[in-house]
């Protein structure tokens, strides 16, 4: 263990390029591994259900938060002000699953799990959907390839849709022959489009994968397991061999 932090239940998390370390965890947070110091906080003013459990950086330097007790995305300026807003449907008020990850897409649109619905949707900035898919169980995760389809993490399965919303590709947590896979959460596609894969409950009911990386014909590269210390990794992104981001877009 190079660096370690310790946070709430950490369902987000992303290494920038300038070292800090963001990450969702009812709250948001960012911090420098160098100083310890805490550089950014976000609070929301309710928590039932769960606060916040997605959060992005964005290139211009605000953060985009996805809040789960009120169902809302924002992006927030770094002294604190709101600069965009807006109320998405909720599963239920204070529920545990109104959203998961939320992600800023290069069309300004924005990528939303509704975990508890098992929906994934694109919507516009003005709130008008664009795009939608239905999976078969909670919906953690999503995120937008260069090829134009959607990659979906939901807990079995990872699921990958073809802008049409057809299924294209998938991977079960019974695929691999002998590791047992409990609840699929965050994935990094990796350069050489292999995928890093979080797990929640990692090792629960006598589950081993906290986490792995597979191939795309679904072949095991490594598995992570310590049953000892790790619980849940939900977020993952691999790093190089500095602690730095890979090089090219950044896919989670």
């Amino acid at each position: 263990v190079i660096w370690q932090h310790k946070g709430d239940n950490v369902s987000d998390c992303w290494m920038q390029k300038n070292g800090r370390v963001l990450y969702a965890d009812n709250c948001i947070t960012e911090i420098d591994p160098e100083t310890n110091k805490v550089t950014f906080f976000y609070q929301p003013k309710t928590r039932k259900g769960g606060g916040t459990y997605g959060c992005q950086p964005l290139e211009n330097g605000n953060i985009l938060i996805g809040e789960n007790s009120t169902g809302k995305i924002y992006e927030i300026q770094r002294d604190g002000k709101v600069v965009f807003e807006l109320q998405l449907p909720l599963y239920q008020v204070g529920n545990h699953h109104n959203l998961r990850m939320v992600r800023k897409l290069k069309n300004g649109n924005y990528l939303v799990c509704h975990s508890g619905k098992h929906l994934v949707r694109e919507y516009t900035p003005k709130g008008k959907i664009v795009y939608e898919v239905e999976v078969n169980n909670i919906a953690f995760s999503a995120s937008r390839l260069p090829n134009g389809n959607t990659l979906v993490g939901h807990i079995a399965q990872i699921t990958e849709f073809s802008p049409g919303g057809k299924e294209v590709w998938r991977f079960t947590n019974k695929d691999i022959l002998g590791l047992k896979i409990n609840a699929i959460c965050g994935v990094h596609v990796l350069p050489n489009g292999n995928l890093a894969v979080g797990v929640y409950a990692a090792y629960k009911h006598g589950a081993e994968a906290g986490l792995f990386e597979i191939t795309r014909e679904k072949k095991l590269v490594w598995c992570y397991s310590n049953p000892k210390s790790d619980r849940s990794m939900m977020s993952i992104q691999m790093l190089d061999q500095m602690g730095k981001p890979l090089a090219g877009a950044l896919v989670r």
